[in-house]
C-alpha cells in the first residue's frame, strides 16, 4: 500500500518539478542570450574603436599630405580598405549575433506556453501577451502599440443600425457615432 501511495505522491509532485525545470531552462537561456549580447557588444565596440582610429589616421595623413602639397588618394587608399574591412567584420558579427539570438528565441518559444486568452481578451501580435481590447493602447509586456478594435454594444432590435459597422444609431443621426459613416 505504501508503494501505491508513494507513486500517487510522485505523480502529483512531478508537474511542479517539470515547471521548476522549465523555469530554470528559460532563465538559463535568457542569461545566455544576455551574456552573448554583452560579449558581442564588447567585440563590436572594439571594432568601432578601430574604425574611429582609422578615420583619425586618414584625417591626419590627408592633412599632412595636403600641407606638404603631395596629397594623393592612392597614398591613403590602404586606410580606406582597412575601414571597409572593419565594417565588413562588424556586419558579420551583427549577423552572427542575430542568428544565435534567433536560435535561443526559437528554444524559448518551445519552452514558453502560448497563453490562451479568455473571452473578451486578445493576444499581442508582438509578444503573445494578453490584453483587453479597447482598454489598452500598448502591451504591458513588450510596449508595442496594440491594434485598435471598436467594441460594438449589442443592438436592440427596434433601433436602427449603421450599415457599415452595425452599431446602434442615435435617432435622427446623419453620421454613425461609432465609425463616422454617413447614413
Amino acid at each position: 500500500m505504501s508503494g501505491f501511495l508513494n507513486d500517487i505522491k510522485k505523480s502529483f509532485s512531478n508537474p511542479k518539478q517539470e515547471l521548476d525545470e522549465t523555469a530554470k531552462a528559460i532563465l538559463d537561456i535568457e542569461n545566455k542570450k544576455r551574456a552573448i549580447a554583452q560579449a558581442s557588444d564588447s567585440e563590436q565596440n572594439v571594432i568601432k574603436s578601430k574604425i574611429s582610429d582609422e578615420y583619425r589616421k586618414i584625417g591626419e595623413t590627408s592633412y599632412r599630405l595636403y600641407i606638404e602639397d603631395s596629397f594623393d588618394v592612392e597614398k591613403i587608399s590602404g586606410m580606406f580598405e582597412t575601414v571597409k574591412n572593419h565594417y565588413q567584420s562588424l556586419d558579420e558579427k551583427q549577423a552572427k549575433l542575430k542568428e544565435i539570438l534567433s536560435r535561443y528565441d526559437d528554444e524559448l518559444k518551445i519552452l514558453r506556453p502560448v497563453p490562451t486568452p479568455a473571452v473578451g481578451q486578445e493576444v499581442c501580435p508582438s509578444c503573445g501577451g494578453i490584453y483587453l481590447p479597447g482598454e489598452m493602447l500598448f502591451c504591458s509586456k513588450c510596449g508595442s502599440k496594440l491594434p485598435e478594435k471598436r467594441i460594438v454594444e449589442p443592438i436592440p432590435t427596434d433601433q436602427p443600425v449603421c450599415p457599415n459597422c452595425n452599431a446602434a444609431l442615435v435617432p435622427d443621426s446623419v453620421f454613425c457615432a461609432s465609425c463616422g459613416h454617413k447614413i
